[in-house]
This record gives C-alpha cells, sequence and structure tokens, in this order.
C-alpha cells in the first residue's frame, strides 16, 4: 500500500459503519467482520471470533485449565492476525538540525475496522483475560518459587 491509500482510508471512514452501534453487541462485531475486505481474512477472524466465544462460555460455566490455555491461544492468535493486518511498521532516516542522523519508526493505522474488531472483542471477554491475567501472574510466582 502506499501513503495515498493509507492516508485515504484514514481521512474518508467507511460511511456503511453504523457509529451508534457501538454498544458492544454482535450486531457491531458482525459489521465489522463484514468491512473486511479480504474474503479469507473475514472468513479467519469471524471463525475465530465465533470460537473465542464459545471458549468463553466454557470457561465461564466450568474453570478447567485447558479450556483456559485453548482460549489464551485463540486470543492470541485473534489479536496477531488483527495487528498484523490493521498496522504498517516503517522506518524512515532523518537529519536533525544539527544534521545528525535519526531513524524513526512509524507505525501507521491501516485497517481501521480491525482495529476496532479487536477493541470490541476485548471489551466483550475482559472478565474471562483478567482471571487469564491472574492464572499468569500465579504461574510466575510458582516458577520464582522453585527457581
Amino acid at each position: 500500500m502506499d501513503n495515498m491509500k493509507i492516508s485515504e482510508i484514514l481521512t474518508n471512514p467507511n460511511p456503511r459503519i453504523d457509529r451508534t452501534a457501538q454498544s458492544g453487541d454482535d450486531t457491531f462485531k458482525f459489521m465489522l467482520v463484514s468491512n473486511i475486505a479480504e474474503q479469507e481474512l473475514q472468513q479467519k477472524i469471524g471463525g475465530l471470533m465465533s470460537q473465542i466465544d464459545e471458549q468463553g462460555k466454557k470457561i465461564s460455566k466450568k474453570k478447567d485449565i485447558r479450556d483456559m490455555r485453548r482460549y489464551r491461544e485463540l486470543i492470541k492468535e485473534l489479536l496477531n492476525e488483527v495487528i498484523y493486518r490493521s498496522h504498517e511498521f516503517s522506518r524512515e532516516n532523518f537529519l536533525d538540525r544539527r544534521g545528525r542522523h535519526r531513524v524513526y519508526g512509524i507505525i501507521r493505522l491501516v485497517d481501521k475496522n480491525l482495529d476496532e474488531l479487536a477493541e470490541e472483542l476485548m471489551k466483550d471477554e475482559q472478565d474471562n483475560i483478567s482471571i487469564l491475567s491472574k492464572i499468569g501472574e500465579i504461574q510466575g510466582l510458582l516458577l520464582d518459587i522453585f527457581t
């Protein structure tokens, strides 16, 4: 993608997104997923989100470590996919006023829909994610004790 396309995306948001539907319900998530351009990515993210919802329901009913581990893997996979596709990293070289060479790492938001999708997922699954973080802290403490 060139900078023109990126700036067009940032300045001209998709008018099909209903901003009033950001209540965190499934319709907003569906709209975000349906606005993703690539069909393969759309199917993959839709499948991952349904698996995450299913796993979250399992965890809320029964706190099993295998279910929690699978849940964490699914969230990690989804967020990696979203971040990889929604942001672009580039390096740019500049000379400052004194003539010194500076290298800046710049992260640009390429796909706002994917970014909003990740935010909605994090809001909906906050309780289960906090449980997983506590489990991670406990595992870290146990590792410190045994080493």
